[in-house]
């Protein structure tokens, strides 16, 4: 699916008026946490098929470790583009991608350090990991900050240097995206971006007035930044 500029994922939706939000600030995609009972920003199956159908932008599903059967019933029931799917192995990508049977594409979270004791290392082992991902039918990687409570939500940066030899060294599977989250917002989106080389970036934490409601202010800081992105960036996109 690729597309001739950067994309914009903003997660963590639980409203309609957020959604609406965030897509007047410029989002591509709105994230959605369904079940995941850790996350502040986790709704019911029922508020994700009543948010997903609502959407202007693709909705993408944030899901983990639920049966495959379930979120092929989810992703028929919410109409959603895609799943984010954390928790589980390639094995477990693989049994998702064979009921979905291209109903949805599968984003695969894939976890970075803050910063990296030995890169090239991390680097290696990271590639490794998304070409088992891809093979099992993933069809984008989002590139997070891994810390001791697992990857994603934590609102901290990961290794940009890392993430940009990964970015560069996937580009050699050009069906396969990569985008950025972990700690990013109006602030640092363009830096980000033009470190890495990233397809797109993925906001969440950075745009909240509480945990799991958004802020319309720093939406409106976003829309700003990301217009901003769009003119300059040359990244491509999902």
């Amino acid at each position: 699916m690729p597309e001739s500029r950067p994309v914009l994922k903003v997660c963590g939706l639980t409203r309609v008026a957020d959604v609406r939000c965030a897509e007047a600030a410029g989002a591509d995609f709105c994230g959605l946490i369904v079940e995941i009972e850790r996350s502040p920003r986790c709704i019911t199956r029922e508020q994700a098929t009543l948010l997903a159908r609502g959407c202007r932008a693709r909705p993408v599903l944030v899901i983990e470790d639920m049966p495959p059967e379930e979120i092929a019933a989810l992703v028929d029931a919410t109409g959603a583009h895609a799943v984010q799917l954390h928790g589980g192995d390639a094995g477990y990508v693989r049994e998702v991608a064979e009921v979905l049977s291209d109903s949805a594409y599968i984003w695969r979270p894939v976890g970075l350090p803050e910063r990296a004791d030995d890169r090239e290392a991390l680097v290696a082992e990271t590639l490794t990991e998304i070409d088992a991902t891809l093979n099992a039918g993933a069809a984008a990687i989002v590139l997070d900050t891994r810390t001791c409570d697992g990857t994603g939500g934590s609102g901290r940066t990961c290794d940009w240097e890392a993430a940009a030899e990964i970015v560069r060294r996937a580009r050699t599977r050009p069906d396969a995206p990569v985008l950025l989250a972990g700690g990013l917002g109006p602030g640092n989106l363009r830096e980000a971006l033009a470190a890495t080389g990233a397809a797109g970036a993925d906001l969440s934490s950075s745009l909240e007035a509480a945990p799991g409601r958004k802020s319309p202010a720093r939406l409106t800081e976003l829309a700003a930044a990301w217009s901003a992105v769009v003119q300059s960036c040359g990244a491509e996109g999902l």
